[in-house]
């Protein structure tokens, strides 16, 4: 009895905690936000289709083998091996995908591999003086490969983490280094309730070796050629992450109508660059084969949530194969704002696919 009056109080203070973290984010109101301020934006993308499609309210939910990519201590739910590929359109010719493969070791304890590819094709070499190009062209990539563990250590509390080593580039330009991602699930006795937080790409600044043609200080000083300077460091894009989720009609009381089940989830999250936000997701499940999801993220004036961000949507299949495999699918579309402007094509807006094996 004890245990679960503090379990319940838990969940309450984390309750609260979100309130108060909202009510300290609307008292910076005026508070200058450090947009730019970090390196590498890749670790920054949506990588997880299911979080993309319930608008990135996902922390608290981890329980498959994208979780490897948003809290990785839900992949303690994994059953046997778990695979998943997926593409995320962007424009400008920008190409990024992922991969991830992970296993159940014991009952307690699942390990696994990801990775994230972002290249580009060749773009033009564009300055003050040359804005049309200057003949040359450049690549830039970033590749992460990260190795994951989950642990249940309590029968309701599990922990994760990620060790990744990034490597960047921009033309000559390189980077190489690692960062961290950490995250814990608490299954509550509070009915369904579940609370997830993670911290994700952790670690030290990010310098690159070499130098670049300064065109900023040839404009300035009206100089004949650009000078030579050294590139400066930045901390990586860590995000703060702290979610609730439950199942819907065991929360709400409604009826469950039969061969439906449905989630519902809220998470805040903390860039280091930019403003607090606040997302809310669902997620509705026919015959655990027929999956819709929908997400919205909340904007509050110039104190809470994204500049161009706001609702997002997807759909998921699951169907079992022969030999005791699963296969699944997923989509989610999440709505850009004026950003779309600079896709050419369909295949250019922010649609995301996923696939995946469970055996």
């Amino acid at each position: 009895m004890l245990g679960k009056q503090f379990e319940r109080g838990l969940a309450l203070g984390v309750v609260v905690s979100l309130v108060l973290l909202l009510s300290a984010g609307a008292g910076q109101a005026t508070e200058v936000q450090k947009v730019g301020t970090t390196s590498m934006q890749t670790l920054k993308v949506v990588t997880s289709v299911r979080a993309a499609g319930m608008g990135e309210a996902y922390c608290a939910v981890a329980d498959d083998i994208e979780s490897i990519f948003w809290n990785p201590a839900g992949l303690i739910h994994l059953d046997g091996t778990a695979l998943t590929f997926s593409h995320i359109n962007m424009p400008a010719d920008i190409q990024f995908n992922t991969a991830a493969a992970a296993k159940k070791i014991n009952a307690n304890t699942v390990l696994g591999l990801h990775l994230l590819a972002m290249n580009t094709d060749d773009m033009p070499v564009r300055t003050i003086f040359m804005p049309e190009g200057t003949g040359e062209n450049f690549i830039c990539y970033d590749i992460v490969i990260g190795g994951s563990w989950a642990q249940r250590l309590h029968d309701r509390f599990i922990f994760g983490m990620n060790l990744r080593f990034v490597t960047s580039a921009l033309e000559d330009s390189k980077y190489n280094g690692f960062l961290a991602d950490v995250g814990t699930l608490y299954e509550t006795a509070l009915r369904s309730l579940k609370i997830g937080i993670s911290v994700q790409n952790f670690g030290p600044d990010i310098d690159y070796s070499g130098t670049y043609p300064d065109y900023r200080d040839q404009g300035r000083r009206n100089r004949a050629a650009p000078q030579e300077s050294g590139y400066t460091a930045a901390p990586p894009p860590t995000i703060y992450r702290l979610g609730l989720s439950a199942d819907f009609f065991d929360m709400t009381g409604i009826v469950k109508p039969a061969c439906f089940d449905a989630l519902m989830a809220i998470e805040m999250s903390h860039p280091n660059d930019n403003r607090e936000r606040l997302n809310f997701g669902v997620e509705m499940k026919y015959l655990n084969t027929l999956i819709v999801r929908g997400g919205y993220k909340l904007r509050y004036k110039n104190v809470l949530g994204y500049d161009e961000e706001r609702w997002s949507a997807g759909f998921g299949l699951r169907l079992p194969l022969p030999g005791d495999v699963n296969f699944t699918l997923d989509y989610a579309y999440m709505d850009f704002g004026r950003l779309v402007e600079a896709a050419d094509s369909f295949m250019e807006s922010p649609h995301r696919f996923a696939i995946g094996l469970n055996f």
